[in-house]
């Protein structure tokens, strides 16, 4: 039976991934669950975070553009399971006391204040490992595409991506230009969501115009994405220095937010394909209060 993202809207489509995914999410934890006393410690922690709910917004991402080619989701189930796995062990790691510092994480406590420091440090090493496993033992696809995937994602996380972009985070000690700022957080949060859209268009057979649309609109959006939670974030007392608002204004930083995201609407236009729902998602994140 064909797996599809049933709905005529947008929020439809999304409750419908989130009922998908989440019992992918399960049975996959399910299917491991004879493993578990070995290491019961951290197959709690792992679970507690990456259960924690949140936006599933690049799974769901990845899900969008794949459905534009009319392709049975199942075959991206492995994929979007290792890119929540990635995008958990990231925040993980950056809220530990040598990163962020941070107590509480969607209401929640974090991960080292429920577990302990060392443990949650594990649990995020042990979910990036777990995520490029489940793709390397991915059978639903073949092993040329499984080799081009894994190394996309592993380029787009690695030194030169998400960990690199932590790093100028971490280093950067005073206000930055916006060259500065938009080095970072392209690597930092730009390069994941522009995984999930170049994945997918990877799995779907895409030709090369359209893997090259897939990498402009996940760019773009991936900026427009951090633009919005840093405009959410303005009337926070604490705000970081390194925010598009501190930058830039609140209203270059709007401007700004307009510009990223009509460059995403533009790039998913030369697909020539029936693109309304990712055109709705870029307005939605322009417009979203969470």
């Amino acid at each position: 039976m064909t797996m599809i993202l049933r709905g005529t809207t947008l929020k439809e489509k999304s409750e419908a991934f989130s009922n998908i995914f989440e019992q992918w999410l399960n049975d996959y934890l399910a299917s491991q669950a004879h493993r578990n006393h070995f290491v019961e410690k951290l197959w709690k922690s792992k679970s507690y975070s990456v259960k924690s709910g949140g936006k599933r917004f690049r799974p769901f991402l990845a899900a969008l553009f794949f459905e534009l080619f009319e392709k049975d989701l199942k075959k991206i189930k492995n994929f979007c399971l290792a890119l929540e796995m990635v995008h958990t062990y990231s925040l993980i790691h950056d809220d530990l006391p040598c990163m962020d510092n941070d107590d509480l994480r969607r209401g929640q406590p974090t991960n080292h204040k429920a577990f302990d420091e060392a443990t949650a440090l594990l649990a995020g090493d042990s979910l990036l490992t777990e995520a490029i496993h489940i793709l390397a033992s991915d059978d639903k696809i073949s092993a040329a595409t499984n080799i081009q995937l894994i190394k996309m994602l592993t380029a787009k996380i690695g030194a030169f991506g998400m960990v690199g972009g932590q790093v100028l985070d971490m280093n950067t000690l005073a206000k930055p230009s916006l060259v500065q700022l938009e080095l970072m957080h392209t690597m930092k949060t730009a390069f994941l969501i522009q995984a999930a859209v170049m994945g997918s268009a990877f799995l779907a057979d895409a030709e090369i115009e359209q893997i090259a649309a897939a990498e402009e609109l996940g760019l773009q959006l991936g900026l427009a994405f951090q633009i919005k939670d840093d405009l959410l974030d303005a009337n926070d007392k604490d705000q970081d220095f390194k925010s598009y608002v501190t930058v830039l204004g609140y209203d270059n930083a709007m401007i700004e937010l307009k510009n990223k995201s009509v460059a995403a609407q533009k790039a998913i236009r030369t697909l020539n394909l029936k693109t309304e729902y990712l055109i709705e998602l870029i307005e939605y994140n322009m417009e979203r209060t969470s």
